[in-house]
């Protein structure tokens, strides 16, 4: 394999976007995740520009007619799956659109076809319909007992867009707690997984925290609902293979309690259920610095780094007492990797890998008189150098970065999940409108879209879409970010009300 593929492999398949050896191989992409590598400029927090592709305007969806975003000039979006929607399976579309990846691409006749895969970060219900894919035997579901009286009603559903149209939808697995963030493999399937650090064991025997896989084409397989136990049992968020090597990089949203993980599969060529045979879990750690505080980086600030072991990834959680935070609620996983050495982080969520470098956002810190709205940090597999290459201690700048994704051209966007209040509740510093947002390769954020969701019963109503979902919803988070494999779309979710978004403008004007 030469450089250049490698390194078109490395940035094409991240946390949230695969190609499917079924499609022949990557397509050209300029390799720019490099400029990320030496430009941070030092500070102590990350400044906002202006956005190279201009600001934002009310914008009309072209399935609606209705301006649920924000968009510059020269961009346009079709929205699909609004929660409630029925799918081609006959389901109605569950809520709480998050983690959102392209599971697989392919060539359909002289077009191609992307299948996305969608979690719905659903928790619990006393009603067992309520479970995704309760109406029928085909939808795979991981557990359909009880766990104090409430059903886990989380899950997945599939999406296709062909030729630049959304045709077609279905659930794919269901019986899961909040199944919050994940990612592509590169065999052409999503791991879902699931944010909860309990002991708890349902009615049917089953405890949850677990990771799932999700097959792209299928309702689902041998292995959908079974938990891959190997990498670990904690309040999941992201994870993101490395592709030169086939390792998996994963988040942890466990606060002042989690570290980067690393998963090394015993069957590194992988496919469909190669997960499940095992590997080895480990955790991120300082060299020469023992549960090393990364909560309060300051801009382009640099950490020598090294892996700890976690012996048993599905030990139990309890309370960890950690030095100059006080007592924590931890997860088995990262009891032991905090016994080793391992780093701290305050609440890590996305997570991508491109060009032979892991990103990741910690999306919130608030201790004592420090607030923090967030960070995204980058760490250089091949020096284990671990920079932070956006800080932002002011949510004008950036609002708890959530979900990320690199595009094709290597720019980094970051998803807002902050609400509207300001650092430590402080009610005069507000955001009206949760955004996404762009990162310079010097560490400055600017703003490329904004949600705009904010409608009367009357205008839903005309558009041919639930009631329900009125009411002004601007102040709520984006999620699911992720760039088809040539560029040209970016898909993303509206967390609340539910909407499944693909955009598609003038993206060579900027660094996206």
């Amino acid at each position: 394999m030469s450089d250049i593929t490698l390194s078109r492999r490395r940035l094409m398949i991240g946390g949230g976007t695969a190609l499917a050896a079924a499609f022949g191989g990557p397509i050209a992409a300029m390799a720019k995740t490099a400029e990320y590598r030496g430009e941070c400029r030092p500070g102590a927090a990350s400044p906002i520009v202006d956005s190279p592709y201009g600001p934002t305007f009310p914008t009309n969806d072209l399935s609606t007619g209705l301006p649920l975003i924000e968009l510059p000039v020269g961009f346009r979006y079709s929205s699909y799956g609004w929660t409630g929607d029925l799918m081609s399976d006959g389901l109605a579309t569950p809520g709480n659109h998050d983690g959102m990846g392209v599971a697989l691409q392919r060539r359909i006749g002289v077009g191609n076809e992307i299948v996305l895969v969608r979690n719905h970060e659903r928790s619990t219900s006393s009603s067992a319909a309520d479970i995704i894919g309760f109406e029928r035997s085909d939808v795979a579901k991981y557990d359909t007992g009880t766990t104090g009286g409430n059903y886990q009603i989380g899950g997945n559903s599939n999406l296709v867009f062909r030729n630049g149209r959304w045709v077609d939808s279905w659930a794919s697995l269901g019986g899961l707690y909040r199944p919050c963030a994940g990612g592509a493999s590169t065999w052409g399937s999503w791991l879902s997984n699931e944010e909860l650090r309990s002991n708890s064991i349902s009615s049917s025997g089953k405890k949850h925290g677990y990771v799932f896989e999700v097959p792209a084409d299928t309702t689902h397989n041998a292995f959908t609902n079974l938990p891959i136990v190997a990498m670990g049992r904690m309040a999941h968020e992201a994870s993101a293979i490395d592709p030169a090597t086939g390792y998996w990089y994963l988040t942890e949203d466990q606060g002042n309690a989690n570290t980067l993980y690393r998963f090394l599969p015993t069957r590194l060529q992988g496919g469909l259920g190669s997960l499940h045979a095992g590997g080895r879990l480990q955790g991120l750690a300082v060299k020469g610095v023992a549960n090393a505080d990364l909560r309060f980086p300051t801009l382009c600030q640099k950490f020598q780094c090294t892996w700890v072991d976690i012996a048993d990834p599905d030990l139990d959680g309890a309370t960890l007492a950690v030095a100059g935070i006080g007592n924590v609620s931890a997860s088995g996983p990262y009891r032991q990797a905090h016994a080793n050495g391992a780093a701290i982080f305050g609440a890590n969520e996305g997570c991508w890998v491109a060009d032979g470098i892991v990103y990741f956002t910690d999306k919130r810190v608030t201790t004592g008189a420090q607030p923090s709205a967030g960070r995204i940090w980058a760490l250089d597999l091949a020096t284990m150098t671990l920079e932070a290459i956006f800080v932002s201690n002011d949510i004008l700048i950036g609002n708890s970065p959530d979900n990320l994704c690199i595009s094709p051209r290597g720019g980094v966007m970051f998803c807002e999940d902050g609400g509207n209040t300001g650092p430590k509740g402080d009610p005069s510093v507000t955001v009206e409108q949760m955004r996404l947002m762009g990162l310079t390769p010097g560490g400055a954020s600017y703003v490329f879209a904004k949600h705009n969701f904010n409608l009367s019963a009357e205008q839903l109503a005309a558009a041919g879409k639930s009631t329900a979902l009125a009411g002004d919803h601007r102040d709520t988070e984006w999620a699911g970010s992720v760039f088809s494999p040539d560029g040209h779309w970016l898909f993303v979710n509206l967390y609340t009300p539910g909407i499944t978004l693909a955009i598609t403008g003038p993206w060579a004007r900027g660094t996206l």
